[in-house]
């Protein structure tokens, strides 16, 4: 938080603002209980607002965010999901098939060659394909 500007960002009713309240007084943001008949916070915060933290250096500064309902992917496609994976990208067609997943498929750039995406980089992307190719559309 010193000398940093620091975003709040994270589902409804997850406390975002009674912390900003907490490390900037000041800023009086309105909170609400979590509603019992939805089981989620009731979106009481409708614009994200800076503040300065007393008692931090100068420059020190804090967004308190509206929250949202829910994430996901399902906005993305397949291919959009490998764009945003710069080695992906760069072995783009590297593969012994063309429409490879990168998940198991035999000759795969990524299972035949280590170094071509770290071990924790490959997994994040099939978790992130899984999540994605598993998703109801909405």
């Amino acid at each position: 938080l010193s000398g940093q500007t620091t975003l709040l960002l994270g589902a409804s009713g997850v406390g975002k603002s009674s912390l900003t309240n907490l490390l900037a007084p000041q800023a009086q943001a309105p909170t609400r209980e979590i509603s019992e008949a939805l089981s989620a916070g009731k979106h009481t915060t409708t614009a994200t607002r800076l503040y300065d933290l007393p008692g931090f250096p100068s420059g020190s500064v804090l967004m308190d965010s509206p929250g949202f309902q829910s994430f996901g992917l399902h906005h993305l496609s397949v291919s959009q999901l490998q764009h945003g994976f710069p080695e992906i990208r760069a072995r783009n067609g590297q593969c012994r098939f063309q429409n490879c997943t990168h998940r198991d498929e035999p000759g795969c750039v990524f299972t035949t060659d280590p170094q071509a995406i770290s071990a924790s980089r490959l997994a994040l992307y099939r978790t992130l394909y899984a999540e994605l190719t598993s998703a109801a559309p909405r």
